[in-house]
């Protein structure tokens, strides 16, 4: 009996949360297309820090937050207004899957452009 009744819980629980509308955005927020392209910038960034060798780690957060800026002028985007909307995303996990499966999607766009020799 407290087995079914366990069941039921979990799948009325299920349904409740897994149907509710996605929250709305805040006024202000960047938008999910302009924040994928920024997050993509930012990791190639953060891959090509990496692969600098820099021994301290202060010198290559230095020179991250730099770029960071860097990037953030180009999408004439406040690191505030990027740090408000990385928040919000970052705490609804269905807009945060959307920009990330874009990020994805031209991290392995542009890799192929890369390599790609030609015949």
């Amino acid at each position: 009996m407290i087995r079914r009744t366990l069941i039921y819980f979990s799948l009325f629980s299920l349904l409740l949360f897994g149907c509710q509308d996605e929250p709305e955005v805040p006024e202000g927020t960047v938008s999910e297309a302009k924040m994928a392209q920024i997050l993509t910038d930012i990791h190639i960034l953060e891959a090509r820090v990496g692969r600098l060798g820099m021994t301290s780690l202060d010198s290559s957060t230095i020179v991250t937050e730099h770029m960071k800026l860097q990037i953030f002028k180009k999408y004439g985007v406040d690191s505030a207004t990027y740090n408000k909307s990385y928040q919000f995303y970052s705490t609804n996990p269905v807009f945060l899957e959307r920009i990330y499966n874009t990020v994805v999607k031209d991290l392995e766009t542009r890799q192929k452009k890369k390599n790609y020799k030609g015949l």
